[in-house]
């Protein structure tokens, strides 16, 4: 059981640890990623294309020429803003705001808004990794109805302008120069994120062959008693399984809580799920090859 504890929590480190770094990169950037343009203006792209299959990403308008305030549209689930406090943003989400710590907000209703032309927008988070962040006083607002078609826009999406649909000019300018490409952590984390996955699933299939080693003596008497190979397989494997099971709801309850804001359910869900599948199906693969060579 150590070990299916060490290995999950290894792979969920690991997720928390890529999503902190991917988080900590937007907000150098200004929360762009390294693939983010400028447009001249959307009218380059079907707009009617658009809305029928959007590429994974978000479009950013600003509405004051300072850029901390810009309107956003995110399209599908992008990679998660930095935010301490709150939730992301959703593609239906409509009138929602993230704000910076240091955003002048009024509270109604036990619910905090802030205000934009006379419009009140639902804050639903906080940007930054942190409350005194370089985003303590950016605002960014979703509402469909501000976006302008012809202004400048962001274009942050997988694949880069030419992933929007019909895209018929180039991007005129890029924007995703960021702060972590100045230092080392670009090139060393990805490092750090292979090898420790390397590592955590070397160490899930190590651990599945011991534990069919020690499985493999019962299973072997079992069988010579004269019990079905299926059910001997199955009375080794149930029991890890379960364990397993048990191992996994602790461990990702823990990852969830320590990621705070920035978690994802379903990527922390897959970084601690990993390690023990892979432990459980060796295991019983392993257990299977030695029933199924052995004779009476």
């Amino acid at each position: 059981m150590t070990l299916l504890v060490l290995f999950s929590a290894l792979g969920a480190g690991i997720g928390v640890y890529a999503d902190v770094r991917s988080a900590v990169a937007l907000e150098g950037g200004n929360l762009y990623s390294a693939t983010a343009v400028r447009l001249d203006s959307l009218d380059v792209v079907d707009q009617a294309e658009l809305d029928r299959t959007p590429p994974t990403g978000r479009l950013f308008q600003e509405l004051d020429g300072s850029g901390h305030l810009r309107v956003v549209r995110t399209l599908g689930r992008p990679e998660p803003l930095p935010i301490h406090e709150g939730r992301q943003f959703r593609a239906t989400d409509e009138r929602v705001a993230l704000v910076g710590h240091q955003v002048a907000t009024r509270l109604n209703n036990g619910r905090r808004y802030v205000d934009y032309e006379g419009q009140a927008f639902l804050v639903i988070g906080r940007l930054g990794v942190r409350a005194d962040s370089g985003l303590a006083h950016d605002v960014l607002l979703q509402d469909r109805d501000l976006a302008s078609v012809d202004g400048p826009v962001i274009v942050d999406v997988e694949g880069g302008a030419q992933a929007l649909p019909d895209m018929r000019v180039r991007a005129t300018e890029p924007v995703g120069g960021r702060t972590d490409q100045r230092t080392n952590i670009d090139y060393v984390s990805p490092i750090v994120i292979l090898c420790g996955w390397g590592l955590t699933l070397f160490g899930a299939g190590a651990s599945g062959l011991l534990i069919a080693g020690f499985r493999r003596p019962v299973a072997a008497v079992q069988y010579r008693l004269g019990s079905r190979r299926l059910r001997v397989l199955m009375l080794s494997v149930l029991p890890l399984a379960s364990l397993a099971g048990a191992v996994f709801v602790t461990v990702w309850g823990l990852a969830l809580a320590s990621a705070g804001a920035l978690r994802s359910a379903t990527e922390l869900a897959a970084a601690a799920g990993a390690p023990l599948v892979l432990s459980t199906v060796v295991s019983a693969g392993a257990l299977a090859t030695s029933l199924w060579v052995r004779d009476r």
